[in-house]
């Protein structure tokens, strides 16, 4: 009886999970928004201690790749938290605009 309750309240608490979104705009928006890109990278991490926010580095350098000779304008970053139950994944997901030219 026992176990039966443990292993139900164990799977309800690990199938369920709380999200906070943050969003912040770093440039301003150009007026020819024609080439969108996005990139995203996260991290995950026990009881919320993160040691290392290198997890970002990702996305910026995925930005720039995708925008060679030109310049990357009107950056939308957004920082997302998941927290299921004792596990955190953090998540940075950063929208621009290519200006080539």
């Amino acid at each position: 009886m026992f176990k039966k309750l443990f292993v139900s309240i164990a799977t309800c608490l690990s199938l369920s999970a709380c999200v906070s979104l943050n969003s912040l705009s770093l440039t301003q928006i150009p007026e020819a928004r024609n080439n969108t890109i996005t990139a995203t990278s996260d991290s995950w991490n026990l009881l919320g201690i993160a040691f290392s926010n290198d997890f970002i580095d990702e996305a910026i350098m995925d930005l720039k790749s995708q925008c060679i000779g030109g310049k990357v304008e009107g950056i939308l970053t957004k920082h997302q938290t998941t927290v299921y139950f004792l596990v955190f994944k953090r998540e940075v997901i950063a929208t621009g605009y290519c200006q080539k030219g």
